[in-house]
C-alpha cells in the first residue's frame, strides 16, 4: 500500500484537474506505484554510480564488412543510417548490416524522384535475393521549416500553421486528413515507408524558448494535449492507410526542454505527475498503436535518471516505457550524431550499446561517414564481451518483426476515404 502525504494528495488532485480539463479521463494517465515502480526507482538510483566510459577506437569500415557475417546481421538489423555516398549504402546492404536508410535533403538535392526512387528500389532488390524484409526507409518530412525532401516532394506548411490558421466552425478532421493524404502521396512516389512525424510535444511558454535549430514553437501543434493527441491520431491514421508508419517525437517530450539537442543535453525537470497530466497524454495515447513509431530524445528525465538521456537510459526505457508502462511498440532513438550524444560521456558507441540494453529497437545515425563505425565497433566489442543482453535483443526482435507491415497498407477508416484519400 502507498502512503500520500498531503503535499502528494493536492498534486495528484492537481494532476486529476489537468487531465480533466484536457477532456481526457485521469485514470489513463495517472501512474500507478506497482513494484515495477520500484525496480525503476532502484535503477535509477544504480544509473547515477554507474561507470561509463568510451569505447576504444573505432574499427575501420573494411574491418567492420569483413567481420562475422551472422553477428553483423544480427547487430545491423537495429541500425538506420543516414549517408552522403550511396556506394556505402549497397555495402552495407550486400552485408545485411543495416535495417534501413534515412533519406535527407542532401540525397535528394537537384535530383529527379524516379532517379532517386530507382536508387532506393536496387537496395530493396538486393534486400528481396537475401529474403530478408524491406528496408526502411525513412524521412524527416514534417512540412513547414522542417521538409527535407522538399524538392522534390511538393512543399507543404507544418501541421501547426494549418491547425492555427483553421476557422472556429473547420472541420479540424477533415483538414487534418486532407493534409496527411497529400504528404503520404508524396512519400510514397519516392519510396518511404517511415516518416519522422508529427511532432508531439506541447507549445510551452514559447517565448521563453532558446532552442537553436529544435524551433518547436514552430512545430508543436498545441499547448493542449488533447488537440495533440486528436490531431496526431488522424494524421498517423491517415498515413497507416497507406503503408507508412509515423513517429510520435520526441519522448519524453522537448515542450519544457529549452537548450537545443544538437548540440547540448536538454534537462526536464518537471514532476513526474505532472508530465502524466500534460506532456505525455499524447504520448500515451498514440504510441501502443500498431502503426506508430516512438522516437526517444536526448534529454534527461531529471525525477527518473538524472544522468543519462532518455535516448538510452536503462530506467527511462526499460524502467519506465517497457516494465511499467508494458509498452511493447517499436522505439527509436533520435539521432545519435547529435551533440547530445557525441559529447556524453559514453560517446556514439556507448550510447549505442546503452540503448539497445535498455530496450530500444533502433539506433539513428544520420552522419554514419562519421560516427557508424563508431557505433558497429562499439556493438561488437559488447556482444564479444558478452555485453549485450540477448533477453532484450529477443524481445526487440518480435517487435521489428512487425515492420514489414509498413509495406502493407492498413485498412483504411471510413473517416479517411469520406475526405477523399487517394
Amino acid at each position: 500500500m502507498v502512503m500520500l502525504t498531503t503535499h502528494g494528495l493536492k498534486r495528484r488532485t492537481a494532476a486529476r484537474r489537468m487531465l480533466l480539463a484536457a477532456g481526457v479521463a485521469a485514470v489513463t494517465c495517472t501512474p500507478v506505484v506497482t513494484e515495477a515502480t520500484s525496480k525503476r526507482t532502484s535503477s535509477k538510483a544504480a544509473a547515477v554510480v554507474e561507470v561509463r566510459a568510451r569505447p576504444g577506437p573505432a574499427m575501420t569500415r573494411e574491418r567492420i564488412l569483413a567481420s562475422d557475417p551472422e553477428r553483423l546481421e544480427r547487430l545491423g538489423r537495429h541500425i538506420v543510417i543516414g549517408y552522403h555516398n550511396p556506394s556505402s549504402v549497397r555495402a552495407l546492404v550486400e552485408k545485411k548490416a543495416i535495417a534501413g536508410v534515412f533519406l535527407t535533403d542532401h540525397n535528394v538535392r537537384g535530383r529527379r524522384i524516379d532517379a532517386i526512387r530507382a536508387e532506393i528500389d536496387s537496395w530493396q532488390a538486393i534486400r528481396a535475393t537475401q529474403h530478408l524484409p524491406p528496408l526502411i526507409i525513412a524521412a524527416d518530412q514534417e512540412g513547414g521549416a522542417v521538409s527535407r525532401l522538399s524538392p522534390p516532394l511538393a512543399r507543404q506548411p507544418g501541421l501547426a500553421r494549418v491547425l492555427a490558421n483553421l476557422k472556429p466552425d473547420a472541420d479540424v478532421k477533415a483538414a487534418v486528413v486532407e493534409y496527411a493524404s497529400k504528404q503520404a502521396g508524396e512519400l510514397k512516389r519516392i519510396g518511404v515507408n517511415l516518416n519522422f512525424s508529427p511532432v508531439v510535444d506541447l507549445k510551452i511558454d514559447p517565448r521563453r524558448r532558446s532552442d537553436g535549430e529544435t524551433q518547436l514553437r514552430y512545430r508543436a501543434l498545441s499547448a493542449n494535449p488533447k488537440l495533440v493527441s486528436t490531431a496526431a491520431g488522424w494524421y498517423c491514421e491517415t498515413l497507416a492507410a497507406d503503408g507508412i508508419f509515423c513517429t510520435i517525437k520526441h519522448f519524453p517530450g522537448l515542450g519544457r526542454v529549452t537548450r537545443d539537442t544538437h548540440r547540448h543535453a536538454g534537462d526536464i525537470k518537471a514532476p513526474v505527475l505532472d508530465l502524466y497530466g500534460a506532456d505525455w497524454v499524447p504520448f500515451r495515447s498514440l504510441m501502443s498503436q500498431a502503426h506508430v513509431v516512438t522516437m526517444l530524445a536526448h534529454v534527461r528525465l531529471r525525477e527518473v535518471d538524472p544522468v543519462t538521456p532518455a535516448s538510452f537510459s536503462r530506467p527511462v526505457i526499460d524502467g519506465l516505457i517497457r516494465t511499467e508502462w508494458g509498452h511493447q511498440g517499436v522505439l527509436i532513438t533520435d539521432d545519435l550524431s547529435m551533440g547530445a550524444v557525441t559529447q556524453s560521456a559514453e560517446g556514439v558507441g556507448g550510447a549505442a550499446v546503452k540503448a539497445l540494453n535498455a530496450g530500444a529497437d533502433l539506433l539513428l545515425v544520420s552522419f554514419s561517414d562519421r560516427h557508424l563505425d563508431a557505433v558497429f565497433t562499439a556493438l561488437i566489442v559488447a556482444e564479444r564481451n558478452g555485453d549485450i543482453d540477448k533477453e532484450k535483443r529477443a524481445q526487440s526482435g518480435q517487435r521489428l518483426n512487425g515492420l514489414p507491415a509498413a509495406h502493407t497498407p492498413l485498412p483504411a477508416s471510413g473517416g479517411a476515404r469520406a475526405a477523399g484519400r487517394r
